[in-house]
């Protein structure tokens, strides 16, 4: 799977952009998001996808000098979890 995760400020805190894209002949079944380490959203895909983007806006705070991260975990058609990050700092 490939993952793209770009975060700008907004108006209020963040703006999260989030996309996976399957790979070969597998499917994405399902996609979790979260933002420090609390649920932005789960998303089941019935039927499994190709292909998974969404936007979430105003998302947290900005603090200058705080650390942040968000974490996309997708799930393949055979069950395979597989994660991907983005980590910087206010």
């Amino acid at each position: 799977m490939l993952f793209t995760i770009a975060c700008t400020r907004d108006i209020i805190g963040y703006q999260i952009d989030v996309q996976v894209k399957a790979e070969g002949s597998e499917t994405i079944s399902s996609v979790t998001t979260t933002y420090e380490d609390s649920d932005l959203a789960t998303d089941f895909l019935a039927p499994s996808e190709v292909q998974y983007q969404r936007t979430f806006t105003q998302v947290g705070g900005y603090t200058p000098g705080v650390s942040r991260t968000v974490k996309v975990s997708a799930v393949n058609d055979s069950g395979q979890e597989r994660t991907a990050s983005k980590r910087w700092q206010d």
